[in-house]
């Protein structure tokens, strides 16, 4: 048997995709377009591929964004308190302050650079109990 030619194999991809959506189930579908089990299958994985690669691609844009939006938070964040620092009118207290914050600030951003935007949540380091009413009848 030939192959078919790709524009073939897509529209029958997207016909899957649109009586999937119609709420038609897989026997239906074969039975339809008159086509294998393992072809349809086949279809599947493709379909499959195509929504994770175009996901993939929305939410890197997205991605991209936060980290840019995160690295300025960052960034203005230190700058902030930089403004602190080369102040002569700051405390000394709030001169330490906002040195450890600006700190804190350069090891995120290089912290940042290094590894990427890795979220690691803090967990508690205790179990707090509920506390519960118990009724006897």
């Amino acid at each position: 048997m030939p192959n078919k030619a790709r524009e073939q194999v897509q529209r029958e991809i997207n016909l899957i995709i649109r009586l999937q959506g119609e709420g038609l189930k897989k026997e239906q579908i074969i039975d339809q377009l008159q086509i294998s089990e393992r072809t349809y299958k086949r279809y599947k994985r493709r379909i499959i591929a195509q929504v994770v690669k175009s996901w993939k691609q929305e939410n890197k844009d997205i991605a991209d964004y936060r980290l840019a939006q995160f690295e300025q938070s960052l960034e203005d964040c230190y700058n902030s308190n930089l403004k602190i620092v080369i102040n002569t009118n700051s405390s000394a207290r709030d001169i330490q302050e906002s040195s450890k914050i600006m700190v804190t600030c350069r090891a995120q951003l290089a912290k940042l650079a290094r590894d990427g935007p890795v979220f690691q949540p803090v967990l508690p380091r205790e179990v707090v109990p509920i506390e519960t009413a118990e009724s006897t009848i």
